[in-house]
């Protein structure tokens, strides 16, 4: 029993403060575990619908179970999740998310004793990791989250692909890609290092497992996530248009580059066109460098530490959750030759990611609302420091700029005649009305009756939606994809209607446009 001690003591902190969080949650709101669990439930009641991804929908249906006091939406997880999560809807929410905890805790912690152990690190230097990783060890457990299932299944996944055996690497890392999404970038791997056999056991798990969700989610569900929902969230509309917690490359560069009247009026540039491009550039930079990473690094650990770090920097939409993969990169420091003086500059940095507190900054002005964001960056140009001379920087840039030059040749601006009523509005609207003249909404956050505007109406005519398009007398007044309810022509002039136009599907505002 000593030597057993002696041997894993250095994962005892670890393994404490995971526990610790896991006592905690039971007295903390049930949270992002929500998603899950009552997708689940919906899911083995029979009753999931394309209305699951919409959040009044789905939160009237958790209410109506009895459970109030909980703002769930399921959007951007895909209908799989539901389908993985569908067995623990059978026993109490608060005991399915203890659950959970306890099985993502052993599975977390087993998954790094397994990586010390396969890289033959000193299993000392994970005293460090409660340390440099606290936040997203904390929040993961607080709120029910899947990044500790998301790391074991990548573990296990990259050592079958560094032992080749390719059928047990297809079943962990098209699990991760069914219950995530964002793993899939990890095709790009295979493909330039010519893995072909490995991308077609990827490739056919992938569709096994979706395959097998079918059974039960059926194909509706799933055309509605794959033309409704995905690109959506690829696009960064998750909930509201502007969101800086997200600490992203796409969002910083859409706060900089576009100009909204109610939601980004203090921007100097409105650029959407260069948006795009520079995105475009910036994609393309990521991939062309993990290409030279992944041909001439014989460090395997390293170059799938930059695909993780690539992950989280492509992703439009970031979180405390996700740092926790970068225990990836934090290991692959620890094995390289590089100086301790330069370690421990990294792993001050990595603190500062994984701990930071947003709250002071977030209200800041931009730029310095980002201070995530700018010390990934600075993480990801150190990382790739000591590899530089391995990169073809010229063929990197000239690949990035290329696409780039035209879509600002190419690409013209989407014209939205309408904007948001709301100035610093709810997160969702879900119905409005007229009454005693008076235009009166309903958000989604206890509140009753709110008067939107306190001009008298005098004329109200309901208008016409085809195919969530607006219509007054046979002429199509909008022309954009957003999903639309409930248009509305007031005092002959200005139509209203609810709209998810640039923000997460169904987190509906109010917008309006003037006839002319």
């Amino acid at each position: 029993m000593k030597n057993v001690i002696l041997k894993y003591y250095p994962l005892l902190p670890l393994l404490l403060l995971c526990v610790f969080y896991g006592y905690k949650s039971l007295e903390f709101p049930i949270h992002d575990f929500s998603n899950y669990y009552f997708g689940g439930k919906f899911l083995a009641e029979g009753h999931f619908t394309s209305d699951i991804y919409f959040p009044y929908e789905f939160n009237k249906a958790i209410s109506d179970l009895g459970h109030h006091n909980i703002f769930a939406s399921y959007a951007p997880n895909t209908p799989f999740l539901a389908f993985f999560f569908s067995p623990l809807s059978f026993i109490y929410v608060e005991a399915a998310k203890l659950f959970f905890n306890c099985i993502s805790i052993s599975l977390f912690v087993f998954s790094i004793y397994r990586l010390f152990s396969h890289y033959k690190i000193n299993l000392k230097y994970a005293l460090l990791i409660p340390v440099l990783f606290l936040v997203p060890i904390k929040n993961n457990l607080l709120f029910g989250q899947v990044y500790f299932l998301l790391f074991f299944l990548l573990t296990e996944g990259w050592f079958s692909y560094e032992k080749k055996r390719w059928k047990s690497m297809a079943f962990f890392w098209s699990l991760a890609v069914l219950l995530k999404v964002f793993p899939v970038l990890l095709i790009v791997l295979f493909v330039f290092k010519k893995q072909w056999k490995a991308l077609l056991y990827l490739a056919g798990s992938c569709i096994l497992l979706f395959g097998i969700s079918l059974l039960f989610t059926g194909t509706d569900i799933w055309i509605f996530y794959l033309k409704e929902v995905l690109p959506k969230a690829s696009n960064g509309e998750i909930a509201t248009a502007f969101v800086p917690n997200y600490q992203s490359v796409f969002m910083f560069l859409k706060e900089l580059l576009v100009f909204d009247a109610t939601d980004n009026q203090y921007s100097s540039f409105n650029y959407p066109v260069l948006f795009s491009a520079l995105m475009l550039a910036f994609k393309i930079g990521i991939l062309g460098i993990g290409y030279f990473i992944s041909k001439k690094t014989s460090n395997a650990l390293f170059a799938f530490s930059y695909w993780i770090l690539a992950m989280i920097l492509l992703s439009p939409y970031g979180s405390t959750y996700t740092i926790i993969l970068l225990i990836f990169p934090f290991l692959a420091l620890l094995k390289s030759e590089i100086s301790n003086v330069k370690k421990i500059i990294l792993f001050i940095v990595l603190f500062l990611i994984s701990n930071l507190s947003l709250s002071f900054f977030i209200e800041k002005a931009f730029p310095f609302s980002y201070p995530r964001l700018f010390l990934l960056l600075l993480l990801f140009a150190l990382f790739l420091f000591e590899f530089q001379q391995k990169i073809n920087w010229k063929i990197v840039v000239a690949c990035s700029l290329l696409p780039m030059i035209l879509v600002l040749i190419f690409k013209k601006n989407n014209v939205v005649k309408s904007t948001i009523l709301l100035k610093d509005g709810p997160i969702l609207v879900y119905d409005y009305e007229i009454e005693n003249k008076q235009l009166t909404g309903y958000f989604w956050d206890g509140q009753d009756k709110v008067v939107l505007w306190n001009t008298p109406i005098q004329n109200v005519e309901s208008l016409s939606l085809k195919n969530n398009q607006v219509f007054y007398r046979n002429q199509q007044l909008t022309f954009d994809k957003s999903h639309k309810l409930k248009p509305m022509l007031i005092d002959n002039k200005t139509v209203l209607y609810l709209s998810d136009y640039g923000r997460g599907i169904g987190f509906y505002t109010l917008r309006k446009m003037e006839l002319k």
